[in-house]
């Protein structure tokens, strides 16, 4: 039973030294599993010298030839002779070799090191590709933006097609460090029905007839309700001042009493047909140019009939080319006239 125990402490003393010296020599922190760990786990960080591993690697075969080689040893004197060097190395064949191992060990730990920093450069690298990817893709999206030439809407909308920052984030997906970015389906698609609803409340007010009263009321629940609403989301969306800010200055707050009977105030795009037409087609060519630069195919009117509020002049002969500014001079003016707006 106590030869075992003397096997047991044989092979186990080599290597608990060893670890308690290094925990204690480059280990930090409290005495916990985590200085430990940190002691014993290759930091590519840290030189090779740093390792704890490698002293492992080393140590432990030095202390397995002094322990094995102390029992070996014992009932011989040292002979500073021939015989002597003879007799030595006859007798620690098994120590020698089991110090020798201290050799590939050592050279094996420090192989692991210089993969794990290799690793590491190789996933810095990446990173940095990765966030040139994306910056660079940023970058392009203003770039695509600042060869496009202002464009004059009827003398009444100059847009300038700049882009904001933020434009990049909400319509692309993705963080720097994984690469270029993917388009946000879920952005273009929210575009896509504000112009869609925009465009057919267009239709719905120059279908109206200035003669029928029904047809006015809902010219006007269309205007105030829906249109104008839509287009300064539009104007948010895409950041486009020349909207929310320059033509916001030129139209009226209009109170509204909703269903609920909650109480409104809903900015007019402007008070002509005019402005009102610019703003959607200004917002229009703003995101076909964001699709083109994304490669997404941008929403065009399945119906014939709605075409003319996207392109050419054909509204104006429109039986309702002049219901925006009726209601302006009418019911915008009547409900405005006898409101006090709230301090």
């Amino acid at each position: 039973m106590l030869d075992l125990f003397y096997l047991g402490t044989l092979i186990t003393l080599p290597v608990l030294i060893p670890i308690i010296l290094i925990i204690w020599l480059l280990g930090k922190g409290k005495w916990d599993k985590q200085r430990y760990i940190k002691a014993l786990t290759l930091n590519s960080d840290k030189g090779l010298s740093s390792q704890g591993l490698l002293w492992l690697s080393i140590l432990c075969p030095v202390c397995y030839f002094l322990f094995i080689g102390s029992i070996i040893w014992s009932g011989y004197e040292i002979s500073i002779s021939e015989e002597g060097l003879s007799k030595f190395l006859s007798i620690s064949t098994l120590p020698l070799t089991l110090l020798s191992l201290a050799i590939p060990f050592s050279v094996l730990v420090s192989r692991f090191h210089a993969t794990k920093q290799t690793a590491e450069q190789i996933k810095i690298t990446r990173m940095k590709n990765n966030i040139d990817l994306f910056n660079s893709h940023r970058n392009e999206l203003f770039s695509y933006f600042n060869q496009i030439d202002e464009m004059n809407y009827f003398g009444v909308i100059t847009g300038k097609y700049k882009v904001r920052p933020r434009l990049h984030k909400v319509f692309f997906m993705g963080k720097p460090a994984q690469g270029v970015p993917y388009v946000n389906p879920e952005s273009f698609r929210n575009i896509e029905n504000e112009l869609s609803s925009a465009r057919i409340n267009l239709h719905m007010i120059f279908s109206a007839n200035l003669n029928d009263s029904n047809a006015l009321d809902l010219a006007y629940d269309v205007y105030i309700l829906n249109f104008c609403s839509c287009i300064y989301r539009l104007s948010e969306m895409l950041g486009l001042p020349e909207i929310y800010d320059t033509l916001a200055e030129k139209s009226t707050l209009v109170p509204v009493t909703t269903a609920s009977r909650d109480k409104l105030e809903i900015l007019t795009v402007g008070s002509r047909t005019l402005e009102a037409v610019s703003a959607y087609r200004y917002a229009k060519g703003f995101y076909d140019n964001l699709c083109d630069f994304a490669g997404e195919s941008s929403m065009q009117p399945d119906e014939n009939h709605l075409k003319y509020i996207d392109v050419g002049d054909k509204f104006l002969e429109a039986e309702g080319k002049n219901i925006i500014e009726h209601l302006h001079a009418t019911k915008i003016k009547e409900a405005t006239g006898s409101y006090t707006h709230p301090h």
